[in-house]
């Protein structure tokens, strides 16, 4: 169980995902965010090797795995409150500009649970999720044994194209486009940008085992219609219904 919010993409099809990809196999992971999926294939005897080219994302990571009690203390500490949107706002531009890498993890945590996005850069203030509940889930986190996670500026595609051939990349890629207007668009810090157009080609190359999730769109049925479609519904099950879809499994196998 992730204790963060990604309500940027549905991420709910781990159960069709362990039908795709058999237990024992070895899974690379990319754009890594919330962990719903990838915590969910580790617990169950698949080996994932999880990369992220956000720093922010990685030193939260880093600091709940190498000292949850830490985290959590400073976390249900009261001097990392704040009020109003305003404060929120100002926060968002300066958050990960702070030297201790546990004071930008608390930050990070914190401003997730109040964003209405679940990202930090972004998002109206909605501090409902922030739960004494939440925050005592930090404590008791614990990373499956098969999960690792490391930080990458190295390209999705040129990481794809030099994995093993026999290990499975996957990618869950949330909300599709043609990236037609990417040029000179800001990614916020804890975001990754995907290339959809990179994946449709890097989908041709047989060589490389891809699977890309995403939310349903008819676009993503076109764009792959010579790879191997699976639609899930919201409650995580496989569908040949499109009304009934609430996301879409791409693999290239």
């Amino acid at each position: 169980m992730t204790p963060i919010l990604d309500n940027t993409k549905k991420n709910s099809c781990a159960s069709a995902l362990k039908d795709l990809i058999p237990p024992g196999s070895i899974i690379n992971s990319y754009a890594f965010y919330d962990g719903k999926l990838e915590f969910a294939l580790a617990d169950d005897k698949r080996f994932v090797n999880a990369y992220t080219s956000s720093t922010p994302v990685y030193i939260f990571w880093a600091c709940l795995m190498h000292d949850p009690d830490r985290l959590h203390a400073m976390v249900s500490s009261d001097s990392l409150r704040f009020e109003g949107q305003a404060i929120f706002s100002t926060l968002q531009d300066v958050w990960h500009k702070h030297d201790s890498p546990f004071i930008r993890a608390s930050l990070f945590y914190i401003m997730n649970r109040c964003s209405s996005t679940g990202l930090i850069s972004s998002g109206e203030l909605d501090p409902k999720k922030l739960t004494a509940t939440a925050i005592a889930k930090l404590k008791i986190f614990e990373a499956p044994e098969n999960f690792h996670l490391s930080l990458s500026p190295t390209s999705l595609g040129e990481q794809i194209n030099k994995s093993d051939p026999q290990s499975y990349n996957l990618v869950p890629a949330g909300h599709f486009n043609y990236n037609l207007f990417e040029n000179g668009k800001n990614t916020a810090i804890e975001e990754t940008l995907i290339n959809h157009r990179e994946l449709i080609n890097l989908c041709k190359n047989e060589d490389n085992k891809l699977v890309i999730t995403y939310d349903y769109n008819e676009k993503v049925l076109s764009a792959f219609k010579k790879n191997r479609i699976i639609m899930v519904d919201k409650y995580g099950r496989k569908t040949e219904h499109k009304e009934r879809a609430e996301e879409i499994i791409v693999a290239n196998f």
